[in-house]
């Protein structure tokens, strides 16, 4: 694999965070959907390791609730994004191919998202 640039490897980059606070967090799921999310409907969060024992399976899982619909996040590192959101400053996750997660310098490696939207009343 050729080696990537700053730049290309910042475009890598998981999490999206900013030093003001976001009314509101955005989510690149593995259905290629963007979710938005308010924070002001953040519930809660679990960061667990993850059940999966297959060989190169994420290490953690992270379970973010919110009135609308829950986030499952996997990957490593995942405690950073909770962080962030319960300070009001996450702005965005998005997963990385598995082929680039060894490239990233720090941060959270997130490997998979996916959405549950409560259903409409």
């Amino acid at each position: 694999m050729k080696s990537l640039t700053d730049q290309e490897l910042d475009k890598l980059l998981c999490l999206e965070s900013s030093q003001t606070y976001n009314a509101s967090v955005s989510f690149r799921a593995d259905d290629r959907r963007s979710y938005c999310f308010s924070t002001g409907h953040y519930i809660d969060a679990v960061i667990e390791a993850n059940n999966d024992q297959r060989p190169g399976a994420p290490a953690q899982r992270l379970t973010l609730r919110f009135t609308s619909g829950e986030v499952m996040i996997l990957g490593s590192g995942l405690e950073r994004i909770e962080d962030r959101l319960a300070e009001g400053h996450l702005r965005g996750v998005k997963a990385v191919e598995p082929r680039y997660a060894s490239l990233l310098k720090f941060g959270p490696v997130v490997l998979s998202i996916t959405v549950q939207r409560k259903e409409e009343l």
